[in-house]
């Protein structure tokens, strides 16, 4: 469904933190280390979005997944787009289980989710956990004294986001880290708490690039403002949009083009706002 760019958002600015970039198969690996307050033991977290899995080519995410398995995050986080068609769902869920993670695996829902309205949200927290995944929506999670606090939003265009638990979290001694598909979802709180760090996907980078004109098509209202990499707001609260690991559209149209497929590694070390 085509979205109309039609938003700019004055509050968000891009950034260019440091960063070491690795090639596994067709896929970017991100590794950036980054420091927040109120964290008290260092922890590393893992995001993956818009799988958008079908039956064809298992085997391209082999590379990724073998990245994974000699390396496994503290925590994994899915910013949602399970698959392509639905009946594609649990092919998807038993390669996210096969996935390790040494805290846990957590997952929100995308828009190929929530547009299927006759699901309600109690299914897809059971098919999760099912696979050893807890799927949040408009729901924390608070780890423990020295871990993160985790929110994960619903979905932006088709679900029934809702900030409130989030916002609860403002005073909290830990860090709030928030995973919602959509960055729009972010870009529309303006000022409002949405935690220290915010990850998403949704926009697959624009998916096909060109020189010099960059993407044709995001999936945002806010145009190519929140197209991929990092955005700081004015009170230094933190965003990155992945450009995620599949693609979505059909014949042709299914592939990317000046825009690889990427994975993000953080390192979350303690101290102030700082990239290193």
């Amino acid at each position: 469904m085509y979205v109309s760019p039609r938003k700019k958002s004055s509050f968000w600015q891009p950034i260019f933190p440091p960063e070491e970039q690795l090639q596994h198969g067709d896929f970017i690996e991100r590794r950036i280390n980054l420091s927040l307050p109120g964290v008290r033991r260092s922890f590393s977290l893992l995001l993956l979005s818009d799988l958008h899995w079908t039956s064809a080519h298992p085997n391209r995410y082999q590379p990724l997944q073998e990245s994974i398995l000699n390396d496994p995050p503290d925590w994994l986080l899915f910013g949602g787009d399970l698959y392509f068609f639905l009946e594609f769902a649990p092919a998807a869920w038993r390669w996210l289980a096969e996935l390790p993670a040494k805290c846990g695996k957590i997952a929100v829902r995308g828009n190929r989710e929530s547009i299927v309205d006759w699901l309600d949200h109690d299914f897809w927290r059971r098919s999760y956990e099912k696979y050893g995944i807890r799927c949040l929506i408009n729901e924390v999670w608070d780890t423990g004294p020295d871990g993160p606090i985790f929110f994960g939003l619903d979905d932006f265009r088709f679900g029934q986001p809702d900030w409130n638990p989030c916002r609860k979290q403002q005073n909290s001694k830990a860090p709030v880290i928030t995973l919602s598909h959509n960055p729009d979802a972010v870009a529309e709180e303006k000022e409002n708490f949405v935690g220290q760090l915010c990850l998403s996907g949704h926009t697959h980078g624009g998916q096909i690039r060109l020189p010099l004109l960059g993407a044709l098509y995001t999936s945002s209202i806010y145009g190519s403002q929140f197209v991929s990499g990092w955005r700081q707001r004015n009170d230094h609260t933190l965003c990155h949009i992945s450009s995620g690991i599949g693609e979505s559209g059909f014949g042709i149209f299914r592939r990317r083009l000046l825009c690889p497929a990427e994975f993000t590694r953080l390192q979350i070390t303690p101290g102030k706002t700082h990239f290193s």
